[in-house]
């Protein structure tokens, strides 16, 4: 018998506002370095990539999330960039909001306690907004505004491969302080 198994993460999910501005700089950056869009309702900032795990440990996954003390907060999305070694160009930042870390490293520590692999690469805040990108270096990258992103609460989040792309459910939302 085989154990269903579930592909998550913890992310910050934008409003619809955000998402929409993050959509623009994505078709933006998408004319000059091509590639492949991320879909827009698929936006989000990952927290935490867990990876593959057996169904059954939903319930801890979960639990894990519960009673996270961690202040509301502010990203502030200003650099554009573009990983040549993966071809993925992505809206990254200059300063790592304290909190960001700080959840981060909350929900690090609760899944280290339960026993729960993760994905331990020290932490880089970015979004993902197109994947086979041209990442020559001679480009360069469109002027940015900087994008504020309000962050009032985070998700878990499943992942499972379609021939559209992935397609993302959401398993539950934590607010933060």
């Amino acid at each position: 018998m085989s154990v269903d198994r579930i592909r998550v993460f913890f992310a910050l999910w934008p409003d619809a506002p955000v998402r929409a501005v993050l959509d623009a700089v994505a078709g933006k950056l998408h004319e000059l370095r091509g590639g492949r869009r991320t879909r827009q309702d698929t936006l989000h900032l990952t927290l935490v990539f867990i990876g593959e795990i057996d169904a059954n440990r939903l319930p801890e996954l979960l639990a894990a999330a519960e009673d996270i003390a961690v202040p509301r907060f502010e990203v502030l999305f200003d650099r554009t960039d573009c990983w040549r070694h993966n071809q993925i160009a992505h809206l990254g930042v200059s300063r790592t909001p304290p909190p960001l870390l700080q959840l981060v490293t909350q929900l690090e520590s609760r899944l280290a306690a339960s026993d729960i692999p993760f994905d331990s690469r020290p932490y880089v805040p970015h979004i993902t907004l197109l994947r086979k990108a041209d990442c020559n270096p001679k480009m360069t990258n469109p002027a940015l505004e900087p994008i504020r992103w309000p962050a009032r609460d985070f998700v878990l989040v499943s992942s499972s491969l379609r021939s559209g792309g992935a397609l993302y459910e959401q398993l539950g939302r934590w607010p933060l302080l």
